[in-house]
């Protein structure tokens, strides 16, 4: 138990070091700044990967990942950075926008990916205020990760792009019309009509839970971070990217074919066994499976790579 008088010394020592740090005004910006983040904003990050995870989503864990390898990288390259002085126009423009993020944070609150917005531009501010721009021109890597963390929802991003710049379901569309080919090239006779995949008992409707899409993104979120970690080359990150790509497009048009053979000829508990059980579960297995099996092949997640890491 921590006695009245060390106590005492304790909160003495915090208000020397404070008030030795705060002398500077660089300080206090970089302060007001951290005190949005650390005590408001992390408790939303936290609360939401929490929420992603019990809902089954996989996404937190590669956000989680994301902020890891970020904060690693940043702490090997310490000294460096170190080196890094801005000049006197980037530090202010810095000290403006954490002021800006600071003061239209409480009218983020509303909204998870305002808060993540506005915490990404006190973020900025505080990296440009510090070291300036060349850290933005010299660190890649870490810049990537932190804005792959800084949101545990990014995932979704890529689905609005898809649906705004393509016509209405075309995902929808190319997903049926490969489980009918599928199912056609294995002897079972259907046919589409829209999204619908009959067979001569029964049919499915191709919606967006169920053409793949996040399946990809996932494996392109994998992909990069996986190619990150290992310091990988871009054309590496590229190819193991298309790679996922595939596989997450293939596998999940197997399962759909699945589903359909299932409604078509067997009992509704086949169907919910591979629609929502463990099924789902078992192809994701096997195609992370397949994957790290084709990387092992390819020679990228070698001894020569993983001492990288270190």
């Amino acid at each position: 138990m921590i006695t009245l008088n060390g106590y005492k010394k304790y909160n003495y020592k915090v208000q020397k070091i404070l008030s030795i740090y705060l002398k500077k005004s660089h300080n206090r910006f970089i302060l007001s700044g951290l005190a949005v983040g650390l005590y408001y904003y992390l408790f939303f990050w936290l609360k939401t990967l929490t929420q992603f995870l019990i809902g089954g989503s996989t996404f937190p864990l590669l956000t989680a990942t994301a902020a890891y390898l970020a904060l690693q990288e940043l702490w090997q390259q310490k000294n460096q950075f170190a080196k890094l002085n801005p000049v006197n126009m980037q530090r202010q423009l810095g000290h403006s926008l954490i002021l800006f993020g600071v003061g239209l944070f409480p009218f983020s609150l509303s909204k998870g990916w305002s808060q993540a917005l506005v915490w990404l531009v006190i973020l900025v501010g505080m990296v440009l205020s510090t070291w300036g721009l060349k850290f933005f021109k010299h660190y890649l890597r870490p810049i990537v990760l932190m804005v792959l963390s800084i949101y545990p929802g990014i995932h979704v991003l890529p689905a609005y792009i898809w649906q705004v710049l393509t016509p209405e379901r075309t995902m929808d569309h190319i997903k049926a019309w490969s489980v009918n080919s599928v199912l056609n090239t294995i002897g079972y006779r259907s046919s589409l009509d829209g999204t619908l995949v009959k067979l001569s008992t029964g049919s499915v409707e191709i919606g967006w839970g169920c053409n793949g899409f996040d399946l990809i993104v996932l494996m392109l979120m994998t992909s990069l971070l996986i190619g990150i970690a290992y310091r990988l080359k871009g054309f590496q990150i590229l190819i193991i990217s298309f790679l996922g790509c595939i596989l997450a497009f293939t596998f999940n048009t197997a399962r759909i074919a699945l589903l359909a053979i299932s409604v078509a000829y067997w009992d509704g508990e086949a169907f919910d066994f591979w629609h929502n059980g463990w099924g789902g579960q078992i192809f994701s297995a096997a195609m992370f499976t397949v994957f790290y099996y084709l990387l092992i092949q390819m020679r990228l997640l070698n001894s020569d790579c993983k001492s990288k890491l270190q």
